[in-house]
């Protein structure tokens, strides 16, 4: 059987957290082990008695990318999978599922979604393949719910954290790069929250942009047009287009 490290980086959103631990927690295919790296404060005292299986380090405000490299290197799990604090599983099933395709000999796991809207419009499906050739030009793979074998990391290394913005999809390639099949779990799986906070608007826009360069040069690639998730999914065949970011 392989066992899962969930790891989730958190700053400040403790409501959302407990939604997306309870998901957790609600799986018929039990963790080993969640892993709570909160890189600003509270994280333990929201969580607190929640669930033995929880673990909450500090991240010392380090920012995201070095809260997840946290969060692998305390893992000790077979596999780890991802889990965004403001996110939630819907599918109670999905660990089960996963174990599955592992156990048939899977390396990294990634599934389908809903992005799910605070302001009330109507759920949004984000449902596309992905595969070394498409990601050279799009990610097209949510990183909640991402599942891959820790063994992963001791040939590829830790995530790049000279890419705050674009380090999921660095690695994603150099998964696929590094000649390990990605396998689509084809079912929405996960809830994606669209609010104000995890929406990258304008005034990050050169961050993002100088970000999106230093990852083609990284990886010998074109220009890139940047875009983000929603609009990936908005801009799918026969959907609306994407309101403006606030």
């Amino acid at each position: 059987m392989n066992s899962i490290s969930v790891v989730i980086p958190t700053r400040g959103r403790h409501r959302f957290l407990r939604q997306a631990l309870e998901s957790v927690l609600a799986q018929g295919y039990a963790p080993h082990e969640i892993i709570v790296v909160d890189d600003g404060a509270g994280a333990a005292e929201a969580v607190a008695g929640m669930h033995e299986a929880i673990t909450v380090l500090d991240n010392g405000r380090r920012g995201p990318v070095p809260a997840r490299n946290m969060g692998v290197a305390h893992a000790t799990g077979d596999c780890i999978c991802f889990l965004d604090d403001d996110d939630w599983f819907t599918d109670n099933g999905y660990f089960a599922q996963v174990a599955e395709a592992f156990g048939r000999g899977a390396d990294f796991c990634f599934c389908d979604g809903i992005l799910r809207f605070e302001d009330g419009r109507p759920d949004l499906p984000f449902a596309f393949d992905a595969d070394q050739e498409t990601l050279t030009r799009d990610n097209t793979i949510l990183i909640s719910g991402v599942v891959y074998r820790r063994a992963l990391h001791r040939a590829l290394g830790p995530f790049d954290e000279t890419l705050p913005f674009y380090w999921d999809w660095d690695w994603y390639l150099r998964v696929a790069r590094g000649g390990h099949p990605l396998t689509h779990i084809r079912k929405a799986v996960v809830a994606i929250r669209v609010h104000a906070q995890n929406m990258s608007g304008q005034s990050l826009e050169a961050q993002r942009r100088d970000n999106l360069d230093r990852f083609s040069t990284k990886h010998a690639l074109p220009p890139i047009p940047l875009k983000n998730h929603l609009d990936i999914a908005t801009q799918a065949p026969g959907k609306p287009p994407a309101p403006r970011e606030p």
